[in-house]
């Protein structure tokens, strides 16, 4: 719990609503079994604020988090430096330190994929979350672990935020700015109360703060997460495939096998034990 103030920044520009790959529309429409409440994030230590507190770089400290968040949970971990955070960055800042203006997550997500991030890899593909539908969340925490999301922080929010509380919409307070976090868990569903990283530190945000402040979510589809027992089970890899050539008239960089879970790598078998345990 954190004691006094912290110095902390904003950075995520509003949704610029481009056209992008909806998740509702190659699930299976199975979604893989799942704890009643999980919190994958719990499971790495050592968050870092990775300059946030200076710069309004949130949308790339989200990214590598993200990073952290999959490899080490899917491969070998590998946390991004603040070197790279910075590098991302610079892709909608490149004028920075004297430029310093946020970022758009879509823009972001769209480098990642076309360019690749400052580790050298690429996101398959990225897709939008239908933040109404509570089971689309579900499927999109269970499939993939992880959201990348966009809210309106409130005033009122620092002020939880300082005293280790949940975030919660409180009415009439007004918002301080656009962020990015990292959603990592949920501690019941449909009640949706969302487990997510920002500026270093774990917290989570209520049902009502869901409704009233996020803005924006995503699913990023790593190449550490094809051929995962949840990955085969809950996305239809023929309807990603017809939907990504229908949205950008190329074929999916990559067409990933189906694997049985008795097959999987060694390393991937480890999102099993977190998923079912």
């Amino acid at each position: 719990m954190l004691t006094e103030p912290m110095q902390v920044k904003f950075g995520r520009k509003p949704p610029k609503n481009a056209p992008s790959l909806e998740l509702a529309s190659f699930l299976t429409g199975v979604i893989p079994d799942h704890p009643l409440s999980e919190d994958y994030l719990q499971k790495l230590q050592n968050w870092q604020m990775l300059g946030n507190d200076r710069y309004g770089d949130c949308v790339a400290v989200t990214w590598a988090n993200m990073r952290r968040l999959v490899t080490g949970v899917l491969a070998t971990e590998s946390y991004p430096i603040m070197d790279q955070v910075i590098a991302l960055y610079k892709t909608q800042n490149p004028n920075f330190p004297t430029q310093d203006e946020g970022m758009v997550i879509q823009t972001c997500l769209e480098h990642l994929h076309h360019t690749g991030g400052p580790d050298g890899t690429k996101a398959i593909a990225f897709a939008r979350v239908n933040l109404s539908n509570l089971e689309e969340v579900k499927a999109a925490l269970a499939i993939f672990g992880c959201l990348w999301i966009g809210i309106n922080v409130q005033r009122e929010n620092m002020t939880q935020f300082s005293r280790g509380q949940p975030w919660d919409y409180i009415q009439g307070s007004p918002n301080a700015g656009g962020h990015s976090v990292l959603g990592g868990g949920y501690l019941s569903m449909p009640t949706n109360d969302v487990r997510f990283i920002t500026w270093a530190q774990e917290t989570g945000f209520t049902d009502s703060y869901w409704t009233k402040q996020v803005e924006e979510a995503w699913v990023v589809i790593w190449p550490e997460q094809l051929g995962t027992a949840q990955f085969q089970e809950g996305i239809d890899l023929n309807k990603l495939a017809a939907n990504y050539r229908q949205l950008t008239g190329r074929d999916l960089p990559v067409t990933p096998t189906p694997a049985s879970p008795g097959c999987l790598p060694a390393a991937l078998n480890k999102i099993l034990g977190i998923f079912n345990q």
